[in-house]
């Protein structure tokens, strides 16, 4: 009766590490496919995100070309404004170098040097809101990269 008892427990020995063996296979069968699952789920958000990020990438970078071209025709524009305003200084020191002493000729010089004047500061104020505009321009497009003075 010992001999027949011990087989039954040796037999259910067995029994058991095989039924755990094969719960063992199926639990681990079913995390090598969650774990597969999980990958490719994880590769296609990646894909999206870098999708998602060169877009984005080259809409700034887009941005950043039509800003340094703004940049760059304000900046034309403020040096042809700098030689205009050196062009009508000259033109009004040259008014004041030829006043004659004769009272007409004067009258109209003072007149001819007032609207310069006016037309001067007219112009100064020009360029320094299109600087001030430049500037505006340059710390959007470039903030890191703005000079402190």
């Amino acid at each position: 009766q010992s001999t027949g008892s011990s087989g039954i427990k040796q037999s259910t020995g067995e029994l058991q590490v095989f039924l755990f063996e094969e719960n063992n296979a199926q639990r681990m069968q079913k995390e090598i496919q969650t774990l597969e699952k999980t990958i490719k789920l994880n590769e296609n958000m990646h894909r999206r995100k870098v999708s998602d990020k060169k877009r984005i990438l080259d809409r700034l970078n887009r941005l950043i070309t039509e800003k340094e071209s703004e940049c760059s025709t304000l900046d034309t524009e403020l040096k042809e404004l700098a030689v205009s305003l050196v062009e009508r200084q000259q033109i009004q020191e040259a008014c004041v170098a030829d006043l004659v002493p004769a009272a007409d000729q004067r009258m109209k010089d003072i007149v001819a040097r007032r609207k310069l004047v006016d037309l001067a500061k007219s112009q100064s104020q020009e360029v320094a809101v299109l600087r001030a505009e430049v500037e505006r321009l340059r710390m959007k497009t470039f903030p890191a990269l703005v000079q402190h003075n």
